[in-house]
C-alpha cells in the first residue's frame, strides 16, 4: 500500500515556503522553529544522553551543577522569548501548570536549602518540563514549522538512542567497563528511546526499520529484563498501530480508540497509588504475583516487587503523619529510611552511600507524598489537558501528513511517560525525560502556527500527500 510518505515530490504542488519568504511574514518576525535555541538545546541534550554510556549525567559528582545549568539555560531562553515577543499565550493550560510546578517546587527547595542546608528536592522533576513551558512565551504564527525536517531529525535521534541502549546493555556488565561506570548494568530508563523509535517507524509505515528496532529492543530486553519497558510496549505499540490509519486517512474512530487507551492509562497510573495507600496489604500480593510472572517467567529476569512495596509502605506511613490533602507541603523527602525497617538492615551495606535511604520508585507516589491528593490531581490534570489538546489536533481533518505523525508520537511519549513514572522517579532524570518534553513542545507549536514549510495537498480521495521522509519507495512501507 502506498502511503503519504511515498508520494512524489511533484505532488507537493503547493508549499508555504515561498509564502514564508514573503514580506508579510518577514514583517511579523516569523522564524523557523528548527532555528530556535530551545529546539537545538533539547536536541543536543538528547544526543548527549544517548552517548552517555557511563551515566555521568545521573551519578557524577557534578550532577547537581549540570542539572541546574540545564534549568538556567532553559530559563534564559524563556526570558529571551518573552523579551522578544512580549506576550504570554495561556490558551493551553498544560505548559502553564508545569511551569507553576517548577516555581512551587523551586520555592520549596530554596526555603529548605537556605534555612536547613538541605539540597534534596523534587524540583528536579520539573526542570525538563520547562522546555514544554517555553511555548507559553511564543505567540501564534510567530514561527515556521518545517515538519518534515523535524520528523527526520527525531527519527535519527531515536534510532541513535535505540542503538546506544543496546550497546550499553552489552558493554556495561563487562569487567573492564566497571571502572568507568557508576552502575554495572544499563539504566532501563533510557529504553524509552526504543519505544519511541519503534512507534515512530510504525506511524510512518517503515516496516524494515520497525522490525529492526523490534529486534534490537528484544535483544536488549534479554540482556536487561525489565517489566517496565515490556508494559510500555504493550500499551504504546497498539496506540501507534491504531493511529497509523489516521496518518493515511482521516478516521475519527481510530482517534477515539487511541484516546480511550491513552486516557485509561493515565487514570490507572493516577489511581493505583491511591488504591495502594488504602489497600496495600490486600493489593500487594497481587502486584508481586503479576510483576513476578511478567519479569521472572516471561522475561527471565528477577522481580523486585517485594522491595518496591516495602518502600511504598514506608512512604505511605509518612503521608499518614502529615496530610492526605497536601502531603508534607514539599517539606518531605523523595527517599525513605528503608534500612531502618525490620528485615532491610542489609540496605546499609548494599548501598554504602545511601545512609539507609532508598528512593521512592514512582513519580506519582512522590507527588502524593510531597503534595498530597491536591498535588497528585493537579499533575493528573496537566497530563489530561496535554493529551486532550493532542487528540483535538488529530480530530481536525485539516491536520495531515507529518503533522499527524508528530502529534501521534507525542501521545505515545506521554503514555510511555505514565508507565515509566509509575515504576521509577523518571521525571527526576531530566536528561532522559528531556526528549518527551521536546516532543510536547513541538506538538504545541504545531497547534499554534498555521505557517508550514512543507505543503500538503488533498485530492478527491481525501488522502494526505506530502514529501517522502527519506525518499522511501512503496516497497518498504505498509
Amino acid at each position: 500500500m502506498v502511503c503519504a510518505w511515498d508520494l512524489p515530490k511533484e505532488s507537493n504542488t503547493m508549499t508555504v515556503s515561498a509564502t514564508a519568504r514573503s514580506s508579510a511574514f518577514v514583517r511579523r518576525g516569523a522564524t523557523f522553529f528548527n532555528g530556535l535555541g530551545i529546539y537545538r538545546f533539547c536536541i543536543a541534550v538528547a544526543v548527549i544522553d544517548c552517548l552517555d554510556f557511563t551515566d555521568s549525567l545521573d551519578y557524577s559528582e557534578s550532577n547537581f551543577l549540570l542539572k541546574y545549568c540545564y534549568a538556567g539555560i532553559v530559563i534564559f531562553l524563556l526570558g529571551t522569548y518573552f523579551l522578544r515577543w512580549k506576550t504570554i499565550d495561556a490558551t493551553n493550560p498544560a505548559p502553564i501548570i508545569f511551569l507553576l510546578f517548577f516555581i512551587v517546587t523551586g520555592l520549596g527547595f530554596a526555603i529548605r536549602f537556605f534555612l536547613y542546608d538541605e539540597r534534596q528536592s523534587y524540583i528536579s522533576a520539573f526542570i525538563a518540563p520547562l522546555a514544554f513551558s517555553a511555548a507559553i512565551f511564543i505567540p501564534r504564527n510567530a514561527i515556521i514549522m518545517d515538519e518534515r525536517r523535524i520528523l527526520k531529525g527525531l527519527t535519527y535521534l531515536f534510532a541513535l538512542g535505540t542503538v546506544c541502549y543496546l550497546l550499553e546493555a552489552i558493554i556495561r556488565p563487562l569487567e573492564f567497563f566497571r571502572q568507568f561506570s557508576y552502575v554495572h548494568e544499563v539504566q532501563f530508563v533510557k529504553s524509552l528511546s526504543c519505544v519511541l523509535a519503534l512507534c515512530l517507524f510504525i506511524l510512518t509505515g517503515q516496516k524494515i526499520l520497525a522490525l529492526l528496532t523490534a529486534a534490537i529492543t528484544a535483544i536488549a530486553l534479554l540482556l536487561r529484563p525489565t517489566s517496565t519497558i515490556a508494559l510500555a510496549l504493550i500499551l504504546c505499540v497498539p496506540i501507534a498501530v491504531v493511529l497509523r490509519s489516521r496518518v493515511l486517512y482521516f478516521r475519527p474512530l481510530s482517534v477515539l480508540v487511541a484516546r480511550v487507551l491513552a486516557m485509561t492509562t493515565l487514570i490507572v497510573a493516577v489511581t493505583v497509588p491511591i488504591l495502594l495507600y488504602f489497600y496495600l496489604d490486600d493489593l500487594g500480593p497481587l502486584v508481586v504475583s503479576w510483576e513476578g510472572y511478567l519479569k521472572d517467567d516471561i522475561l527471565g529476569g528477577q522481580s523486585n516487587s517485594f522491595f518496591r512495596l516495602a518502600i511504598l509502605k514506608v512512604a505511605f506511613e509518612s503521608v499518614r503523619d502529615t496530610s492526605f490533602w497536601f502531603g508534607s507541603a514539599l517539606s518531605g523527602s523523595v527517599t525513605v529510611p528503608l534500612g531502618k525497617q525490620e528485615g532491610f538492615q542489609w540496605w546499609f551495606s548494599a548501598v554504602a552511600q545511601s545512609n539507609g535511604e532508598a528512593p521512592i520508585h514512582s513519580d506519582f507516589v512522590i507527588t502524593f507524598v510531597l503534595m498530597g491528593i491536591v498535588g497528585l490531581f493537579t499533575l493528573a490534570a496537566a497530563y489530561y489537558v496535554a493529551l486532550k489538546t493532542l487528540f483535538l489536533g488529530l480530530g481536525n481533518p485539516s491536520v495531515r501528513g507529518h503533522g499527524v505523525v508528530l502529534r501521534a508520537l507525542s501521545i505515545v511519549a506521554l503514555v510511555a511517560l505514565f508507565i515509566y513514572s509509575s515504576a521509577e522517579p523518571y521525571l527526576s532524570y531530566y536528561s532522559h525525560a528531556n526528549a518527551v518534553w521536546l516532543l510536547l513542545l513541538i506538538s504545541e507549536m504545531l497547534r499554534k502556527t498555521s505557517i508550514k514549510s512543507t505543503g500538503v495537498q488533498e485530492k478527491s480521495t481525501g488522502r494526505s500527500q506530502a514529501r517522502p521522509l527519506f525518499g522511501a519507495s512503496a516497497s518498504n512501507v505498509i
